[in-house]
């Protein structure tokens, strides 16, 4: 039987391979057209706006790189997945960004203080408005798998490749001034590229900073979790809930107050239940760890220090000691209460008239965690 999520990622990860390529496929000669044009027109704009295509091209790389990573399932190396090389990547594209605005800045600021005498030929028009509909429509193609797949770094893709369709509209309207008699004005073109740039690459590079450094999500979603989580018939009270972002999807671990006197199997059922809820109530969840708590007796100190099972069994054996047989013990139940460990004793068969006064009495005159001994019997069918 064909697993649903496993094909869902399988075609998430062509429709972003696809984009990414096609990003590759259009801005390698586009780059190499708009700087080639701005060089023999004399324009610095379009040659800026080609620089800018040009890192677009580098993220088209980057991100085509991290579709390679980002989908391999947990290993050894990774056991909470890949999803952060698309972070990565994110993060990689808004330094491209950086440095190719902060080049264009100072050399369009050298050109303001020394204006150029000529002005752009007509062929760089030409181009920049060729790239304004092409970039354009890569925009939308991109930001389309973006919203389909839920991808952060599809979406960051898409804005560089807008970025780059706007910064073609700055070169335009620079070339046409400077074609109309203000020299200056593209040089300012290149420098308000710069500028836009800079915005984008702060729009996508603070997200991706703020998951590498595991900043939690935002409090609606921790709110619908833990309304998810008490959703679940039997559990009484979550918190402690921490999230952390993983390439889009968001990891989390939380707390669950249950009946103290549930059964072991019946919480970890329980447990399952409520992570299954969040799962499908929370659609941007990939994984919750659950850790279940008795309910009122969580943080005291029985919780934390008191004695484990091999102190407490030889607690309650000296105090059963010539009272009830060794044989005749099923089943030994440790309760750990806020005052203290209470034992349940287990019996196949009926203890003597007194047992319990006298058990009762040897355990006030011992020392450890015990607070209670009780018997339970049952004949053995």
């Amino acid at each position: 039987m064909t697993d649903p999520t496993a094909q869902q990622d399988a075609h998430a990860l062509r429709d972003k391979r696809r984009a990414a390529w096609a990003g590759v496929l259009l801005n390698a000669p586009l780059a190499g057209g708009k700087i080639i044009a701005g060089l023999v027109t004399q324009s610095q704009a379009l040659v800026a706006d080609g620089v800018h295509s040009l890192s677009d091209l580098a993220s088209d790389a980057a991100v085509l790189w991290a579709l390679g990573h980002s989908h391999r399932p947990p290993d050894a190396e990774h056991p909470f997945g890949h999803g952060r090389f698309e972070t990565l990547a994110t993060l990689a594209i808004a330094a491209m960004l950086v440095f190719a605005a902060l080049g264009i800045l100072i050399d369009a600021g050298l050109r303001l203080l020394d204006p150029p005498d000529t002005a752009p030929g007509v062929l760089a028009l030409w181009v920049a408005g060729l790239s304004i509909a092409l970039k354009e429509a890569l925009y939308h193609y991109t930001k389309a798998v973006a919203r389909r797949t839920g991808s952060a770094m599809m979406a960051a893709n898409a804005w560089h490749h807008r970025s780059d369709a706007a910064s073609s509209v700055v070169a335009l309207v620079g070339i046409g001034a400077a074609m109309m008699g203000w020299p200056w004005a593209d040089a300012l073109g290149a420098a308000i590229i710069a500028l836009m740039l800079g915005r984008v690459a702060w729009v996508y590079g603070r997200p991706a900073i703020r998951e590498l450094v595991d900043t939690a999500p935002s409090e609606e979603m921790a709110g619908a979790i833990t309304r998810a989580l008490m959703d679940t018939p039997g559990v009484r009270d979550a918190h402690d809930l921490r999230l952390r972002r993983m390439g889009g999807k968001v990891q989390a671990d939380a707390h669950i107050a249950l009946d103290p006197a549930m059964t072991l199997s019946e919480a970890h059922r329980l447990c399952e239940a409520a992570r299954a809820s969040v799962l499908e109530q929370v659609p941007d969840m990939a994984e919750i760890i659950i850790h279940p708590e008795p309910d009122g007796h969580a943080d005291g100190p029985a919780a934390h220090d008191a004695a484990l099972r091999p102190q407490l069994q030889a607690q309650v054996r000296e105090c059963l000691d010539g009272i009830v047989p060794a044989g005749a013990i099923r089943h030994l139940r440790l309760d750990y209460r806020d005052e203290g460990v209470i034992a349940v004793v287990e019996l196949n068969e009926t203890p003597i008239d007194g047992a319990q006064t006298r058990i009762s009495l040897r355990l006030r005159q011992s020392k450890g965690d015990l607070a209670e001994i009780r018997l339970l019997w049952a004949p053995v069918s």
